[in-house]
């Protein structure tokens, strides 16, 4: 019988450029979008990271001995995509080819750590990557999930379309809006029972408890109608 399909939790520190960069330019998110090209000597990525960050973003970047360049692409106002062009030796895009897995996107590198999701066919496939790695990545597993037979997947939720629901959401909402909705699910104001009060939330961000609220609502009633339009695609 053939093993199930698995989707993975992952968290790995490698010799990646995104990660390098994250790590040197404080307070820096790298999302990884797509590999663009790939060649038995580089390989080319898509990235997006916030707009403030791209002159040090590109600086840094440029300044790697393993990257032969780095260029902006689409300048936002909030976010923007850039380029990379590395040496194949420190991508994950030959190994994870060679392992048939794949990084469902975007994957987040921040203070020098790679948060990705990954997707195997099978649990063989995952541990050949693994073998693939040995020696050059730290991976911890987070969580794991096999994928029944009778389970409906829609992929839609991982990549463009869902992937492309959640970018706008987030386009929509205000700078204060995003950090005071990031302070609620990061301090377990959503949890049951909840872990942070409305009036705690509001002193982390120097607001008052009616502020927090409020900011907390606009954020919801953004983010709510795009959730449930990703949730619609899993049922």
């Amino acid at each position: 019988m053939a093993e199930s399909p698995l989707i993975l939790e992952l968290e790995q520190v490698h010799g990646c450029v995104s990660l390098e960069t994250s790590e040197k330019v404080a307070g820096v998110r790298i999302r990884w979008l797509a590999t663009l090209s790939m060649d038995e000597r580089a390989v080319t990525n898509l990235f997006e990271t916030d707009s403030a960050s791209i002159p040090k973003v590109l600086e840094k970047a440029r300044s790697l001995r393993d990257v032969k360049s780095a260029r902006l692409v689409q300048k936002g106002p909030q976010n923007s995509w850039i380029t990379m062009t590395a040496e194949r030796k420190v991508s994950s895009a030959p190994k994870l080819a060679e392992a048939g897995v794949i990084w469902l996107q975007p994957a987040y590198s921040e203070d020098g750590v790679d948060r990705v999701t990954m997707f195997a066919p099978s649990f063989c496939n995952f541990r050949k990557f693994l073998e693939l790695v040995e020696g050059d990545y730290d991976i911890k597993v987070r969580s794991k999930r096999f994928i029944s037979q009778n389970e409906k997947i829609n992929f839609d939720m991982f990549s463009s379309s869902g992937f492309l629901h959640l970018r706008a959401a987030a386009e929509l909402l205000t700078p204060r809006q995003y950090e005071m909705f990031d302070l609620a699910c990061r301090y377990g104001y959503y949890e049951e029972p909840k872990k942070i009060s409305l009036e705690e939330l509001g002193a982390k961000l120097g607001v008052s408890e009616s502020t927090a609220a409020e900011l907390l609502r606009k954020a919801e009633a953004k983010l709510m109608p795009m959730m449930n339009e990703i949730l619609r695609k899993m049922v």
